[in-house]
């Protein structure tokens, strides 16, 4: 099994959110959108692809509280903590993104891009060789 098709655990910082992910999950995407660098405090946000049936939460998600942005995308966080789970589009969408920096089990290798380097920090080079697109993944 290569580490896109492992079981992978992951919770939020005072462990209310659990979740477990079963199965082919990936890409991993870095975004460097206004939005995902405001909700992460952080240069650019990371997202790991997980199709809706392979995640499986353990517990508190019924405690998530969502964040919509102008944008539309929306963010399910935990109340207590702050930290941000999922993120996600389209409500019909089959893939749901889970923050990579809340995963506990460790992700291996796996494939990844950028995407809105456009409105990446000037104090950020990105230097690990991954593909970087101006706007969303198809740009």
């Amino acid at each position: 099994m290569n580490a896109s098709e492992k079981t992978l655990e992951g919770s939020c910082l005072c462990q209310k959110v659990r979740y477990r992910i079963t199965g082919k999950v990936g890409p991993l995407t870095h975004c460097h959108c206004t939005h995902c660098r405001k909700t992460h405090g952080a240069a650019f946000a990371s997202y790991l692809d997980v199709p809706r049936e392979n995640l499986t939460f353990v517990s508190g998600e019924k405690d998530l509280v969502t964040y919509q942005a102008e944008s539309g995308t929306k963010r399910g966080f935990c109340p207590d903590c702050g930290a941000v789970i999922t993120c996600w589009g389209d409500d019909e969408s089959k893939v749901i993104e889970i923050a990579a920096g809340t995963l506990d089990t460790p992700l291996g290798k796996i494939e990844a891009h950028h995407i809105w380097v456009r409105s990446r920090v000037p104090w950020y080079e990105i230097r690990d060789g991954f593909s970087q697109h101006p706007e969303g993944s198809q740009s």
